[in-house]
Formats: structure tokens, C-alpha cells, sequence
């Protein structure tokens, strides 16, 4: 579903009501009145995850693409790549997540977990804003890029990451395009399943004070952190300096998720959800497969289209959908 912003600008809200209907096989109003018609949560604490994206930062890597095509020239589509890499990793592991623009923080309480991918032409005020959320308790993830220039995306003068560079405990002064992907070794604070890989960028971080959670596997990048981790205050904030592949991201959330996200172990089986209005959590369960499944559930689940409670497991269909409710 896409809605035009008061400025005019297009902006992607996640599934709609038409297409969760569609894909049901259901009308648009039974979907409605299942989510008593707010399937999207508000900004704040109910959304599991928030991710920052920013317009300015996305064309300032367009036209200073840091990552390369597959030819060896620049990648206009750079921010995109990026901050993609992110989004799968949360989705894969089941988290609730918005999208939200630098302006349109909320003033109250943020999620427990703040993803700021690619950030490059970054604000001053909302760079202090993300570190006094992991100060008073939040989790602050960064990735690549991010804080790396001005409002203006001239390169800052200071220690990069920048701003956020004494709160993260790390600094780097070397990065690197990777023309192949590298394999990534994993630590006992983030395991990594075989296979894991990082793509297109390392940064040479230089831990000052913040613990390592993967390397590259490289002779040369090997010497380097390819992702960090540092207590700021009551939180947390973790620098990823690369592109992770949908396994590392996985991993990277499936370890530091909130509590509450649902992720099926079985491969075929995708889970989102949404919060209604009454505060109850309505989950989206998809069977990507031809074959017959079962998911173990959390908690009691009702579904919202027939009324059948599961308790233990819900059974899926060839590419089968169902909207459930939480007891």
C-alpha cells in the first residue's frame, strides 16, 4: 500500500489491507475488521524495530556511490543495497518493524531496537538523538556509511564514524570495496551459521573499548572487526562496517531481537504481524511452498477468517495464508 505525505512525497507503508485480502482470499472489509482497521502500528513502543531511512543520504550515494556495480562501476543504487541488506535480516527473523524518515522520529519513547543503515548525510541533532536512545537503555544498530558526512554530505573531519564514534566504541580510517563476497567467522556474542557471508564494503574498524561480534576471513581484511558491539550508558550501540548477506543479518537479529518476535524454523513459513487498536498483536503466517506444514505456535492463537483457536501448532496449506489473532 503507498500514501502521498503532505509534502506530496510517495511513501511505501509495508502490505495493505487489499493485498492481505487478496492473498487470503478474503474482502477487504473482513481483513478490516479483524485489525478493527489499523493493521499499521503508530510510531513508539510497540513497534518491535524502527529503521531510519533518509531521502538526502540515499541521493548523496547516487551521485558518490560508495559500493560497485557488477561491471566494477559505480553502484547509483548504492543506499538501496545497504540499507536492503537490514530489512531482510529483520524480516527473516520475524521482527515488527516501520520505516520511518529522520523528521518524523517520534518525540516519545523509541522501539528497543533502532537500525541506521547508511546515514550518510546526517543531522548533528538526530545523530545525538539516536545516542541518547541507546544511552537510556535502547539498542542502536549502525551500519555502513552512517555518519560518515554533514547535512551537506561533505566528509566530517573527525574520527568516523563521527559523531556517534566514542558512544559506539570504535573508529575506523580505512574501508574498502569487496569485489567478491567474504566469508565471515562469527563469536561466542553472535554466532554465524556456515555460510555466512559479508558483500561489496569493509570498513577497518578499530575497536576502542567495543567487543567483536564477527571478523572477515580474509589474510588482509582479516585483521579487522566486521561488526562490533559497546555498552553506552543503560544500552547498546552495534556497528556493522559491511553489507551483511541475508544469513549474517539474520543472525544479527535473531540475537539481539526483542523479546516477542516469532520466527518459524521452517524455511517455507514467513511470520509478521501488526498491532490492532484494542493492543492485541495479529500475526501474518505464509507457507511460500506447494507442500502441507506445521508451526509450532507462542502462545494461543484464534484465526481471525474462521475462528479456529490453535494452542499448540497452526497448520499451513500449499502456499496457504493465515491472519491470527493472540489470545
Amino acid at each position: 500500500m503507498t500514501t502521498t505525505g503532505a509534502a506530496g512525497g510517495r511513501r511505501r507503508r509495508g502490505p495493505g489491507m487489499t493485498e492481505v485480502a487478496r492473498a487470503a482470499g478474503v474482502s477487504q472489509k473482513t481483513v478490516s475488521r479483524v485489525v478493527n482497521g489499523e493493521p499499521h502500528v503508530s510510531p513508539g513502543v510497540r513497534d518491535r524495530v524502527l529503521r531510519l531511512y533518509d531521502g538526502p543520504s540515499k541521493w548523496a550515494l547516487q551521485g558518490q556511490p560508495p559500493l560497485a556495480g557488477a561491471d566494477g562501476g559505480p553502484d547509483g543504487r548504492s543506499y538501496e543495497r545497504i540499507f536492503d541488506a537490514f530489512c531482510r535480516g529483520a524480516f527473516d527473523a520475524g521482527l515488527q518493524a516501520r520505516v520511518l524518515h529522520p523528521g518524523q522520529l517520534p518525540d516519545t519513547e523509541l522501539p528497543p531496537l533502532l537500525v541506521v543503515p547508511a546515514y550518510y548525510a546526517a543531522d548533528d541533532t538526530v545523530l545525538d538523538r539516536l545516542r541518547a536512545h541507546a544511552e537510556a537503555g535502547g539498542h542502536l544498530v549502525l551500519g555502513p556509511r552512517t555518519g560518515y558526512g554533514d547535512t551537506e554530505a561533505r566528509a566530517r573531519t573527525d574520527l568516523q564514524p563521527g559523531r556517534p564514534a566514542e558512544a559506539a566504541g570504535v573508529t575506523y580510517d580505512e574501508f574498502s570495496n569487496l569485489r567478491d563476497p567474504l566469508p565471515a567467522t562469527g563469536t561466542d556474542l553472535l554466532p554465524l551459521p556456515p555460510g555466512a557471508h559479508v558483500l561489496h564494503w569493509a570498513d577497518g574498524q578499530s575497536p576502542q573499548g567495543a567487543e567483536t561480534l564477527a571478523a572477515y576471513e580474509h589474510p588482509h581484511f582479516g585483521r579487522w572487526p566486521a561488526a562490533t558491539t559497546y555498552r553506552h550508558g543503560a544500552g547498546r550501540i552495534t556497528y556493522v562496517g559491511t553489507v551483511p548477506d541475508p544469513a549474517f543479518a539474520r543472525a544479527l537479529f535473531d540475537r539481539y531481537a526483542p523479546d516477542g518476535a516469532w520466527r518459524p524454523a521452517h524455511p517455507s513459513v514467513t511470520a509478521t504481524s501488526a498491532t490492532a487498536r484494542d493492543g492485541r498483536r495479529v500475526r501474518f503466517l505464509h507457507n511460500r511452498s506447494w507442500d502441507e506444514v506445521s508451526v509450532p505456535v507462542p502462545t494461543a492463537l484464534r484465526d481471525a477468517l474462521s475462528d479456529a483457536v490453535y494452542a499448540d501448532a497452526v497448520p499451513l496449506g500449499p502456499w496457504d495464508v493465515k491472519v491470527l489473532r493472540e489470545e
